[in-house]
């Protein structure tokens, strides 16, 4: 029996019979259980694995692989911040400074209300905006300070 709700058990089985070959389906079914449980818990590679008829080590090494996942403690928001040589370049630095003076938290730690988790990422594609962060699935340019602050005020 899985420890999948219903509604998330039909999503992944949509997403593997799509393809034709089911492990094509795996960043989808990860993305969904993330959306879903705000991170992603051990249980849920197990059932995306079975679903998609893979190894469970292997389900692991995608999760490893891409920083977009988080198998960590959840917080009701992620920010990510570039931290790539294209963004490097553009001082992402100073990003992640303002975050942490701003949070009190350094890269993968959550807020003391849960409210922010901080991620250094290697890329979020968006190097036209470096330096560049995101809050969940918005892409935000980093002007200053301020308008940092402004931004996280609209996340409850």
């Amino acid at each position: 029996m899985s420890m999948l709700p219903e509604e998330l058990l039909r999503k992944l089985q949509e997403h593997a019979e799509y393809f034709p070959r089911r492990e094509q389906a795996i960043l989808l079914c990860l993305h969904e259980v993330q959306d879903h449980y705000g991170h992603i818990p051990a249980f849920a590679l197990q059932e995306v694995a079975r679903i998609l008829e893979l190894p469970l080590s292997h389900v692991e090494n995608v999760v490893s692989f891409y920083d977009m996942f988080d198998r960590g403690e959840p917080a009701r928001h992620r920010i990510r911040v570039c931290v790539s040589v294209v963004c490097n370049l553009m001082n992402s630095r100073r990003v992640l400074l303002a975050l942490k003076e701003l949070l009190g938290v350094s890269p993968g730690e959550i807020t003391r209300d849960g409210r922010f988790k901080l991620i250094g990422v290697q890329c979020i594609g968006a190097c036209s905006e470096a330096p560049c962060f995101m809050v969940d699935d918005e892409v935000y340019k980093f002007e200053s300070k301020e308008k940092l602050h402004e931004v996280l005020s609209r996340y409850t």
